[in-house]
């Protein structure tokens, strides 16, 4: 009698990447669907954070798994457009002739990493743009050249505005449809993993072939939208425009694809209005001060649960970050009695989704860490988790 075998669906292969890199990534759930529904939509995407918060390592590994040219560089503000795009051709030059040889450069890798991708000079940058919005590249004499960009994944220290260039980084800054803040490890759990667990770096199975991901791209927008979710998105831009924050008809026509790419990613049948919460990094404009309002608003409309979780979450480390001495009973006690209040709060809400089950654990070991810090170890270690 003959084995039946299992059949491995693309979606299966991206449930699998995503599980690998949750696995030995710490507190990065979110960036991983972040860039992973980037691939899906292949749209470009942005991570901006400090030095050594494992930017690099998950744009890396993404990108490694894809079946396709790679290219990948370091910018700064003595990077060539050489480095970028290619040398010119010298034998074209006899022949009066300008253009530039790209091979294994960027006008013709299936996909990008580019980091530290706003140091670039003015000649880089502009070149740039072409190549991200419209996957064309000006190749002097030879013409526009076809690029079969896919996917450019940006990294950056710092948003573009906080340094010396300002506005004239506006434009590349568009060219990215999702944007993301990274911040370091901040859970106890977290460090400890960090310090004594050993390897981090992500092993992903097999590679993700061209035909897969165009596969992808197209199961992903044919994927039906609910009338609720329909309507809360509707709902979002018109409350986002309240505030002040109205992104352009671009970023709003291409959100539709970015939300249906993270419902795919999901395994959903169709978008719902949970899936909105994707696009608490496409539909704002300035990196400063309206991607937290952006998600609030976003949040509250579209998972109004997700909503009261973090507004629970955001009182809770408010008030651990308030304790600056534990070992002041008083002060550790009135701590302790307003992270308990949250925690039965947390406790009363019907649920069992992931985020739920993350706050609960999160509270209780605020709860536990200042116990800790309060009480003689062999008192401590009596506490519950």
């Amino acid at each position: 009698m003959p084995v039946e075998t299992a059949v491995t669906t693309v979606q299966d292969k991206f449930s699998t990447v995503r599980q690998e890199l949750n696995s030995v990534m710490i507190e990065r759930s979110e960036e991983i669907d972040f860039t992973l529904t980037a691939l899906i939509a292949q749209e470009h995407a942005l991570l901006v954070g400090p030095p050594g918060v494992g930017k690099s390592m998950l744009l890396d590994a993404i990108t490694d798994w894809c079946d396709g040219r790679r290219f990948s560089i370091l910018v700064n503000k003595f990077t060539s457009p050489e480095e970028m795009f290619g040398p010119v051709s010298l034998s074209g030059l006899k022949e009066d002739r300008y253009q530039r040889i790209t091979t294994g450069k960027l006008p013709e890798a299936d996909f990008a990493f580019v980091d530290e991708v706003f140091k670039g000079s003015s000649a880089i940058l502009n070149s740039m743009l072409k190549i991200l919005n419209e996957r064309q590249f000006d190749n002097g004499s030879a013409g526009m050249q076809k690029v079969p960009l896919k996917l450019c994944l940006g990294a950056s220290n710092e948003w573009p505005g906080e340094g010396d260039q300002g506005k004239e980084l506006n434009a590349l800054f568009d060219r990215f449809l999702l944007r993301k803040s990274v911040k370091p490890i901040a859970g106890t759990d977290g460090r400890r993993r960090l310090l004594w667990g050993g390897d981090h770096k992500p092993k992903l199975s097999g590679k993700l072939l061209p035909a897969e991901l165009q596969q992808a791209n197209a199961e992903a927008n044919a994927l039906p939208w609910s009338d609720a979710a329909k309507a809360n998105l509707e709902t979002v831009l018109q409350e986002l425009s309240a505030e002040g924050i109205r992104p352009g008809d671009r970023r709003q026509y291409k959100a539709v694809r970015i939300a249906q790419a993270y419902a795919w990613l999901l395994g959903a049948d169709e978008v719902e209005s949970d899936h909105l919460d994707i696009l608490s990094h496409v539909l704002w404009d300035d990196p400063i001060e309206q991607p937290a309002k952006a998600s609030q608003i976003i949040s509250k409309v579209s998972n109004p649960l997700h909503f009261v979780i973090n507004g629970f979450m955001v009182e809770a480390h408010n008030i651990k970050g308030d304790l600056k001495d534990p070992k002041n009973l008083a002060a550790a006690s009135a701590a302790l009695a307003k992270l308990e209040e949250i925690q039965t709060k947390l406790k009363s809400i019907k649920s069992d989704s992931q985020k739920m089950k993350d706050s609960r654990r999160d509270v209780s070991r605020m709860i536990r860490d200042i116990r800790v810090a309060a009480m003689p170890p062999s008192k401590a270690n009596e506490e519950d988790e």
